[in-house]
Parts: structure tokens; C-alpha cells; sequence
């Protein structure tokens, strides 16, 4: 009778373990929290574990679990604590609440559907006592079988009689889905490094790759493939197309209790098919700690190896401790 009343009304409904009821708008649900509008009044976040059940009948939902299904549909109560019950098509399934680690409306218009943030702040870095100014920032698309990441960094050093642009990196990903864990991935980039002596490099990629932990509190993927490179040194000097063997393992952390906070760690692996013996690194972390809402301070670090770099009397090793305030949106 609960999950009809529901439906009629179209509305969303959050029943907790105590016995209250709050009406309003599911707006996800990201690693164990809920995030919801209620009528007349602000967002709010609630541990799935605090709820009973829940109806979420506004809009066609895409729901990720701990055992890595993917769904479309709505959800509608169930009489058994921490179950709910979910619509698809004609067909219906018993989910248990703590299961779904991701949950969002899919059907809305084609802008909803972008995630992102931006950020700047100051930072250290080795090839330079001098203060600095970073940039960095993310747009991220989902649809139902691709991820499509779009992704800039920079690092400026400036003073009063020089401005020089000493490292950039700009990507565009694309990730297909076969099934909720495996998928084809295909990228170009641009990354300038001055301190490895790198003026500009061009890379294009294919592989594939795997999401294969889906936690409450931890995502991780892998990929691997082939990337082909393009690079021009810091004396001028273009390397024609270069092959490399490329691997990358991506870790996210997340604790949406308060205080909020998110880490993501990557690393990425190059072996070179072009050039014997040359082997490198590009890496960062970052660790967002929400201060007010979508609002967050940063601390970023990256490194940088080249065991050959481009210019030859340049350094093998760059990294750089960065910190400031991002927005998320």
C-alpha cells in the first residue's frame, strides 16, 4: 500500500530504522550515503544503514552494486528491513539497500548528466623555490555503456618580468562498457614537463581494462594497451611516432560521513617498443576534503619519471606538491 501511495504521487520517500518518514527527491546515492531533497527544505545526507527502506519513483535510476551489477529502473519499498523492491520493465527484483554503492537519475537531459569540478591554489615544486600557480580540472559524462572523461592541469610560474607555462597535461578518455566490469578504452593527450626537458607531447592510445572493486568505500580499475607518441624536446628536436606498452591502476577512496573526504591515487606505466630500455611514470594523488557544500580543499601530489628523458641533459624525476580550493559540480 506504501509503494502505491508512492508511485501515485510520484514522489521519493526515505522510511528510516526509527520509524520517521521524510518525502522530497532522491538525488544519488555514492558509496553507502543518500543524498535528498525534501519538500521545504535543504539537501541532506543520510547513511544507508539508517534507513529501512526507501522509495525512489521520481525518475529511471541507474543503480550499481557491491557485486558489480548495473540496473535501470525505480524503487519502491519492501516490507523487509534494509530491502527495497526495483521496477524494470516488467520485471521486479528484491535489492538489499547496503548493496547499491551508486545510484542516480538517468533519464534526466543531456547537461544533467555531466559531473565535474574545478580547482586552483599554490604549490611547491622541485624545479623552482618560487611560488606557483595550479589549475586543474574534470568534466565527466555517463550514458549507459560509456564514460567519456574530459581532463586539464597546469602549472604556471610567474613574476614580475616572466611568465613560463612549466607543465600541462590535457586528456580525453573514453571508456565502453561490455558488462558492468570490463570495457575498451581510447584517450589522446597533451603533456608539456619542462624540468624533464619535454616542450610538448602528442599520444593517442587503445586497450581495455577492468573496474574490479566495487566497495562502499573503495572503486578501483586497471587498463592496459598500446599508446603512440609524438614528442618535441626543449632544444627543438621531434622524435617521429614512438610505441609504448602502456598499464594503469586507478584507486578511489571515499567517506561521505562528515567530514567528506576523497581520495584518488593513479598511476600510469610506460614500457617503450621505439626506444630500448627507456621506462616511464606518470603519477598523482589528490586527497578533497569538503569544507561547505561542493566546496572542498585540495591537496594534490604528482610525479613524473623518464628514464630517458627528451632532452638529454635534462632531469629523470620531476614532482610537485600542490594545495588549494576545487569546486564540484
Amino acid at each position: 500500500m506504501i509503494a502505491a501511495t508512492c508511485l501515485a504521487q510520484n514522489k521519493d520517500t526515505l522510511f528510516f530504522n526509527k520509524g520517521s518518514i521524510v518525502i522530497g527527491e532522491v538525488k544519488k546515492i555514492k558509496l553507502g550515503v543518500i543524498t535528498f531533497d525534501p519538500d521545504d527544505a535543504n539537501d541532506i545526507t543520510v547513511q544507508l544503514r539508517n534507513l529501512k527502506t526507501l522509495s525512489a519513483v521520481s525518475e529511471v535510476f541507474r543503480i550499481e552494486t557491491i557485486d558489480h551489477n548495473v540496473y535501470y529502473g525505480k524503487l519502491v519499498p519492501d516490507s523487509s528491513r534494509n530491502y527495497v523492491r526495483m521496477l524494470h520493465g516488467s520485471d521486479t527484483s528484491l535489492l538489499y539497500l547496503k548493496n547499491i554503492t551508486v545510484m542516480y537519475p538517468y533519464e534526466k537531459s543531456f547537461i544533467q548528466r555531466f559531473s565535474g569540478k574545478v580547482g586552483l591554489g599554490y604549490n611547491y615544486t622541485r624545479s623552482s623555490n618560487f611560488g606557483r600557480l595550479n589549475f586543474d580540472g574534470s568534466l565527466n559524462y555517463a550514458s549507459r555503456k560509456e564514460e567519456i572523461s574530459l581532463a586539464a592541469s597546469a602549472i604556471y610560474t610567474m613574476s614580475d618580468s616572466s611568465f613560463t607555462r612549466d607543465n600541462e597535461t590535457f586528456s580525453l578518455k573514453n571508456n565502453y562498457y561490455f558488462n558492468p566490469t570490463w570495457f575498451a578504452t581510447g584517450f589522446v593527450a597533451y603533456q608539456r614537463n619542462l624540468e624533464l626537458g619535454l616542450e610538448r607531447r602528442f599520444q593517442e592510445g587503445l586497450g581495455g581494462g577492468n573496474k574490479f572493486i566495487t566497495g562502499q568505500h573503495t572503486y578501483a580499475w586497471a587498463r592496459s594497451g598500446l599508446v603512440l607518441n609524438q614528442e618535441k624536446n626543449t632544444e627543438g628536436t621531434t622524435s617521429g611516432t614512438l610505441t609504448e606498452i602502456f598499464g594503469q591502476i586507478q584507486f578511489n577512496f571515499f567517506r561521505f560521513t562528515k567530514p567528506e573526504i576523497n581520495m584518488d591515487i593513479a598511476q600510469t606505466f610506460y614500457y617503450s617498443l621505439s626506444q630500448s630500455g627507456r621506462f616511464r611514470t606518470d603519477g598523482d594523488a589528490s586527497l578533497n576534503w569538503e569544507i561547505i557544500d561542493d566546496f572542498n580543499l585540495s591537496l594534490g601530489f604528482y610525479n613524473n619519471y623518464d628514464s630517458k628523458p627528451p632532452a638529454a641533459e635534462s632531469k629523470q624525476f620531476d614532482f610537485g606538491v600542490n594545495f588549494g580550493l576545487s569546486y564540484s559540480f
